[in-house]
């Protein structure tokens, strides 16, 4: 298994904290682990750490997979040329379009490698943003044939305890920034609101919290289906970006200094051999 996370933001307490009246663009946040696991009859073996799991589709979308990695990359890929074709791109047309392709690429590269549908599970995280902050989130699953679902708020595809620790884990993280902000305002009521910031918690914030969280997770070991660094795509109205995020224990660098959490453009692979996001896009660039 693996873990690939959505978040179309802001959502939960998050959106609580916009005044009435006031808009706030929206993002959609993917990240996952980079570790390719094989199933076995004793459970499932490491087969790589560096594995491409995040894929950029076109300047405003990106998707996340979970699954069989090899079907995952064929299917995202074939998406990627096939939205690229459009000459009149609409969001309606675009589900199609990823309905269509992942349905026809599924069956024939379950077929060719003589593999039952149970023994291939597949989800699909797209995301995507247009250029007045409008975001979508979809899942498609080989489970209902590749019908998109609506997603709002945040979505977690893993071992269900897994997901429940990640959960947990972002909750206390978000819980305690809005707090602070709402303790910030209840101590600035004298101030008008139209001088104070909207929403001080934005996108990039929220990916970091995101990754945070699930560098956690890898770091506990407790789930060996997952590790690696950690590859996490912010999608807003300026399009897909790949924030690079390190931390550190020790604030004054007297320490260990930053440690790395996200994935460079050169650590990571496919199994098929095509471009991921990484190959395509980089905010470090």
């Amino acid at each position: 298994m693996t873990i690939a996370v959505g978040a179309k933001y802001p959502w939960g307490h998050l959106a609580k904290l916009i005044p009435a009246g006031y808009g706030i663009p929206e993002a959609v946040i993917l990240a996952s682990d980079s570790r390719f696991s094989v199933r076995s009859s004793g459970g499932f073996t490491t087969a790589s750490d560096i594995g491409t799991k995040l894929f950029k589709l076109t300047k405003d979308a990106a998707a996340v997979y979970a699954g069989i990695s090899r079907v995952g990359e064929t299917c995202l890929n074939s998406l990627r040329w096939e939205l690229r074709r459009q000459n009149n791109s609409s969001s309606a047309r675009s589900r199609k379009i990823a309905q269509k392709t992942f349905r026809s690429v599924y069956r024939q590269q379950i077929a060719s490698m003589k593999l039952r549908a149970e023994d291939a599970p597949l989800y699909v995280l797209v995301g995507a943003c247009g250029k007045h902050g409008q975001a979508e989130l979809y899942l498609f699953s080989y489970a209902n044939n590749f019908e998109p679902e609506s997603l709002t708020g945040l979505k977690t595809l893993a071992w269900p305890e897994t997901a429940k620790v990640f959960k947990s884990l972002l909750d206390n993280e978000l819980d305690r920034a809005v707090e602070n902000i709402q303790n910030q305002r209840s101590n600035s009521r004298q101030i008008p609101m139209v001088l104070l910031d909207p929403m001080p918690i934005v996108a990039d914030h929220v990916a970091i919290f995101i990754s945070a969280s699930l560098n956690r997770i890898i770091q506990s070991g407790s789930d060996r289906t997952i590790s690696g660094l950690i590859q996490c795509a912010l999608i807003t109205a300026r399009g897909v970006s790949t924030p690079q995020i390190a931390y550190t224990t020790d604030p004054s660098n007297e320490g260990p200094g930053w440690i790395k959490v996200t994935a460079k453009p050169s650590e990571l692979k496919t199994v098929t051999g095509v471009s991921g996001i990484f190959g395509l896009y980089n905010l470090s660039d």
